[in-house]
């Protein structure tokens, strides 16, 4: 899906953003704060029978992210559309 090929370069040139696994179908990525050094896990797949794209992002520790992880799936839709 071109769609995620376009997640795909949005993901890579976000900041402290590393890509741990990739496939046709599939992205993994590592997201660090800058503050802390948290990690978090952003998940992408290619739901090709359904015609759509799948994302998670979540905190690896804690409580509370603040939004950032619900920012940054925003962020890569909003990318996408414009």
């Amino acid at each position: 899906m071109a769609e995620l090929s376009r997640l795909s370069e949005l993901v890579q040139e976000s900041p402290r953003t590393v890509v741990v696994d990739q496939t046709e179908t599939y992205l993994h990525a590592e997201a660090s704060s800058a503050f802390f050094g948290f990690v978090d896990d952003l998940e992408l797949f290619a739901d090709r029978d359904n015609s759509q794209i799948q994302a998670r992002s979540e905190s690896r520790l804690g409580d509370s992210d603040l939004g950032v992880n619900a920012a940054r799936l925003e962020a890569l839709r909003s990318g996408l559309e414009g």
